[in-house]
């Protein structure tokens, strides 16, 4: 997997590669992404998003095409886990012009940690740090965490946290959160090697100011080699 729920983990599409994303989430907004992998170690993405895709009104759409890059800098072994470079520009909800940034920040230059288990069917172990570039507003650097369990070999339980350090300064005018940190939890479910389903729950300690309770989404993965 690339992310657990919301964070990244330390993983990367193999050589010839694509990925192939969609998420749907409240307000029937719509996230589309495409990734290729090249060299076993390098991975390049754009995404996109819109919200208000089904009902009346006008579409919502994005300002900004959300970028990613990852670089496998060192290989996971049975004794040391994989370290993970990464740039990543698309955050979560609306891109607010105004304060350039989204509802929920991109996550921005990151370095992920990550460690796979085998002595339940499924077990990795991924955190790590980041800088969002919309960092108009507050600059610090955050940390994030998670975890995801294999509970039989087409389903899997994530749990991740991401501590939105550079998005809870009560004194900035366009922070959006309590100062909770985001708790997200979710499932996998594998149809079979290339398409994937998960289904989500973010926010579960109510830290979104503008709109309380819990981010619910359905997202979908197809993942092949050319």
């Amino acid at each position: 997997d690339l992310s657990i729920v919301s964070v990244p983990t330390s993983g990367v599409l193999p050589h010839g590669g694509y990925l192939l994303y969609g998420s749907i989430g409240p307000e029937s907004s719509v996230l589309t992404a495409v990734a290729v992998g090249f060299f076993d170690r390098l991975m390049v993405g754009a995404s996109f998003g819109i919200q208000a895709v089904i009902g009346r009104g006008d579409l919502s759409v994005n300002d900004e095409v959300g970028l990613q890059l990852r670089l496998r800098v060192v290989e996971e072994t049975e004794r040391r886990p994989a370290f993970t470079f990464g740039i990543d520009t698309q955050g979560e909800g609306r891109y607010i012009e105004s304060a350039e940034r989204y509802e929920r920040k991109s996550r921005g230059v990151f370095l992920v940690i990550g460690k796979n288990y085998r002595f339940i069917d499924d077990f990795s172990l991924n955190g790590g740090f980041n800088y969002s570039l919309e960092d108009r507003d507050e600059e610090d650097v955050n940390i994030f965490g998670g975890v995801e369990i294999g509970l039989a070999p087409w389903m899997s339980i994530l749990a991740d946290y991401d501590a939105a350090l550079n998005d809870n300064d009560d004194d900035v005018s366009t922070s959006r959160t309590r100062g909770r940190g985001y708790l997200d939890l979710g499932a996998r479910f594998d149809y079979n090697d290339n398409l994937r389903f998960k289904l989500l729950f973010k926010d579960l300690l109510g830290n979104y100011s503008p709109e309380p309770g819990v981010y619910r989404a359905i997202e979908v993965y197809y993942i092949n080699v050319f």
